[in-house]
């Protein structure tokens, strides 16, 4: 449900998500539960496949007969089984945000799907679980055009500031962007969040300290030899993100980009890997038969496009692997780092900012967002020109600030 800054009392709901501290996990290892986890400050639910202890200790089992165990019954079909275990967390009044399970157990995909249905994080090894369960950072992943920048292209002396504050209290401000590497390096470095950027619509997570590409999610060869004999046919601008620039069949317009030699293309992009690419045309119509054309392809994603309402004079569509999303970039990043999922802040505008609004812990949109783009947010800001991100991380750091004091 989304909520207007008018009737949403952010900062106690990002308490109620720091006070839930119940998680659950698989017994394949009692010295590990016994060491790790009894004696936690974590509410410990068990999952159990048989009512039959005699694996267990007797003192094990003294110590966990107390607790809310659930016990997966494998003869009921999933729908059943996905029921009763949400009258389990109902019933107890608990709901865990993170569970533990081995890969190696029976039912395992039909187990899985029940705890994602369910929005709940699972984690296949134990010692990720661990620190996952015992990680306090949180990462902020902040989208730029129409979020972070204003109508005019600019970021505010303020937003800049509270990301610098932000950074100091354990927190991974990260750009998450359409746009191509070389652009989000470069405005990372401007707001000095220096540590990873995202971007071509999260086909790469880079690391700016080490100079390293952590993630990479590249178009098939034979796909982008036919968008470009497509471009070539219908007379459109085409562009390709690499990992150092971009390749355009015409109009250069930044010293980041290469003609393509369309009589030798093939040659030319016979090494290159492909994050994304664009179509873009002033002229509407064939940019919508593009999108047909790219729609009736399997293997390829539209993973961006301009606002209808937008009032720029080109019109562009996005175009990625089915696999590349800004979603999968933050699951990915949070896993890197350790940080449960709980611990993740999404903030966006557009449509290609959804699926890290239904993966993050809490999702934000500023106000200049479409009403189809909000729904998917549990929290509304002011807009991009009314420093509607700087209005948001403030109350992030006063969280932060007042939790610090208890």
């Amino acid at each position: 449900m989304v909520n207007s800054m008018e009737d949403y009392d952010i900062f106690n709901e990002m308490i109620d998500i720091q006070n839930k501290k119940c998680i659950m996990m698989f017994e394949d290892d009692e010295n590990f539960i016994t060491n790790n986890i009894l004696n936690s400050d974590f509410e410990f639910m068990p999952f159990r496949l048989s009512y039959n202890l005699s694996n267990y200790s007797l003192e094990y089992i003294a110590k966990t007969k107390e607790l809310f165990t659930y016990y997966y019954n494998d003869k009921n079909s999933y729908k059943n089984e996905l029921l009763r275990l949400k009258k389990h967390f109902v019933h107890f009044r608990r709901f865990p945000f993170i569970v533990y399970i081995p890969k190696s157990i029976e039912s395992f995909e039909n187990i899985i799907k029940m705890f994602v249905d369910l929005n709940i994080e699972c984690v296949f090894n134990k010692e990720q679980f661990l620190k996952k369960i015992n990680n306090n950072e949180k990462l902020i992943l902040i989208d730029i055009d129409g979020t972070l920048r204003n109508t005019n292209g600019n970021i505010s002396k303020k937003t800049k500031k509270v990301i610098n504050q932000l950074q100091k209290q354990q927190c991974h401000i990260v750009l998450c962007t359409a746009r191509p590497k070389y652009y989000a390096i470069k405005v990372a470095q401007d707001i000095t969040a220096n540590e990873f950027v995202i971007s071509s619509n999260g086909a790469e997570i880079y690391d700016i300290k080490s100079k390293k590409t952590l993630s990479n999610t590249f178009m098939k060869q034979q796909d982008i030899y036919l968008l470009i004999e497509y471009a070539i046919k219908k007379k459109l601008r085409f562009i390709l993100t690499t990992n150092n620039g971009e390749y355009v069949t015409k109009k250069i317009r930044n010293r980041n980009q290469i003609i393509i030699d369309l009589n030798n293309y093939q040659q030319q992009l016979a090494n290159i890997n492909v994050n994304q690419c664009m179509f873009i045309d002033k002229k509407q119509c064939k940019i919508k038969k593009a999108k047909e054309y790219v729609m009736n392809c399997n293997s390829l994603n539209i993973v961006n496009e301009i606002k209808d309402d937008d009032s720029y004079e080109e019109k562009w569509f996005s175009i990625g692997s089915q696999s590349s999303s800004k979603g999968n970039a933050l699951k990915y990043l949070a896993d890197f780092l350790s940080i449960p999922l709980k611990n993740t802040i999404a903030i966006g505008d557009d449509k290609n900012d959804i699926s890290m609004f239904q993966a993050s812990g809490f999702s934000v949109s500023v106000g200049n967002a479409l009403d189809d783009v909000k729904k998917y947010t549990q929290y509304v800001t002011l807009s991009n020109d009314e420093e509607g991100v700087a209005l948001f991380l403030e109350k992030v750091l006063n969280f932060i600030s007042f939790n610090k004091k208890d």
